[in-house]
């Protein structure tokens, strides 16, 4: 075969549409269909990553330090679980945190290659599509949960969809933001209505956290305002129960079903042995342990509603000081990022990302298993997307330092 028809394969092969396309269709049939199809699209990202690394066009030596630290952290877990535990280890769970990776790297190949404008705008459609899928199933179609089985999940998404809303709404110029904006209304009103408690609360402290810690000045204090008044405001209408449900929450806190999985988790966590302690007692074996220690009316739950019970109990120690340090360096990274970058856009796009992070830490650790595929997989989206845009600041810092210094030199050289 001639090096010119070779060439064409490569080419065509490692196209960058064909990412696009794997990426997209992940996204919407995970986010808007809820369907089986999420799994092909990733497995096709795997292939493909594996044709561009064969092609010489996604090289190892060029992915940053913070994707070798989240493949090795991911390694450990699954490691440790398979080595000391191979009986009990669920190796589905494990699958999933495989194709977190997937898409994680996916991402990160697709952003080096070069794509035309009209790309950006086919992300951004499909982001909408999906929103708007949930919002007609829900709106038109009276299916309580959109298409998915309990609020929980469903407001995992929209919850995270709103942060991206608000930049679109932000970053869009004049009549164009009338596109996103009755998305928002509409979505935030769905967040409202699912009757998910901590999405609520996990979007509040989201949002006084990116006030507080992301912002200066007096735009500080606005946002502070606005999100006061604005839950003033539905607190005192009682728009759609909401203060019914976080009276509620307060009165019976000592009850509340997470109190007693929270309490019976520590006396599981007491009868672990030193090596327990350590290395963990496998992915997956929380639910095979569980029903010896949970209440009666706690004996179908097969996960403690906390990240932190879970990864300690799972992995040990040594596993929730990894992922701590991974989430500690990654938020340190993002602020780094905010001060050096210029680029307004850039700077609210990770600001809000740190945002819908935060967002996701808190609800899924309240309502999911962190291994499920419904907590998993919007860490990959979410923590691709932010570890990308981290990455592709910082190399275009680079760029703007080593064109300035060529530009002094050439200058001092002048003067001489």
């Amino acid at each position: 075969m001639s090096g010119s028809k070779i060439q064409t394969l490569k080419t065509i092969f490692t196209s960058e549409y064909w990412l696009i396309v794997s990426l997209c269709g992940a996204f919407f049939t995970f986010f808007a269909l809820n369907r089986g199809g999420v799994v092909v699209f990733i497995e096709a990202s795997f292939c493909l990553l594996v044709i561009n690394l064969i092609a010489g066009e996604y090289r190892l030596r060029k992915i940053p330090l913070r994707y070798w630290a989240t493949i090795a952290i991911s390694g450990y877990l699954m490691l440790q679980s398979v080595i000391f535990h191979p009986d009990i280890s669920h190796y589905r769970w494990m699958a999933n945190l495989v194709r977190m990776l997937c898409v994680v790297l996916a991402i990160h190949c697709l952003v080096q290659k070069r794509f035309k404008d009209w790309v950006k705008i086919l992300l951004i459609v499909v982001f909408c599509s999906a929103v708007y899928w949930q919002l007609c199933t829900y709106y038109i179609l009276n299916m309580q949960f959109g298409t998915f089985s309990n609020p929980h999940i469903i407001s995992n998404f929209t919850m995270l969809a709103f942060p991206l809303i608000i930049y679109f709404i932000w970053i869009t110029p004049k009549w164009y933001k009338l596109i996103f904006i009755p998305i928002g209304i509409l979505d935030a009103d769905f967040i409202i209505r699912t009757g998910s408690r901590p999405a609520i609360i996990a979007i509040t402290l989201a949002a006084f956290f990116a006030s507080f810690f992301l912002t200066r000045g007096r735009k500080r204090w606005i946002g502070v305002l606005l999100i006061c008044t604005f839950f003033a405001v539905l607190y005192s209408t009682h728009y759609a129960g909401l203060a019914d449900r976080l009276g509620t929450l307060v009165v019976d806190l000592p009850t509340e079903d997470r109190i007693q999985i929270w309490s019976a988790t520590s006396d599981m966590l007491k009868d672990n042995s030193i090596q327990a302690w350590i290395v963990g007692n496998g992915i997956g074996s929380f639910r095979k342990v569980f029903k010896a220690y949970a209440p009666p009316e706690e004996m179908n739950e097969i996960f403690p509603h906390s990240f932190f019970f879970e990864i300690l109990y799972q992995s040990g120690l040594i596993g929730v000081t990894l992922v701590a340090a991974g989430l500690i360096l990654l938020f340190f990274a993002a602020f780094r990022s905010l001060q050096n970058t210029s680029n307004k856009r850039i700077n609210l796009l990770i600001k809000f990302l740190v945002v819908t992070l935060i967002s996701w830490l808190i609800h899924s650790g309240l309502t999911l298993p962190i291994y499920s595929k419904y907590s998993i997989y919007c860490l990959a989206f979410i923590l691709g997307t932010l570890l990308a845009i981290l990455d592709k600041n910082a190399h275009q810092k680079n760029y703007v330092l080593t064109a300035g210094d060529v530009s002094n030199k050439e200058k001092r050289d002048d003067s001489n």
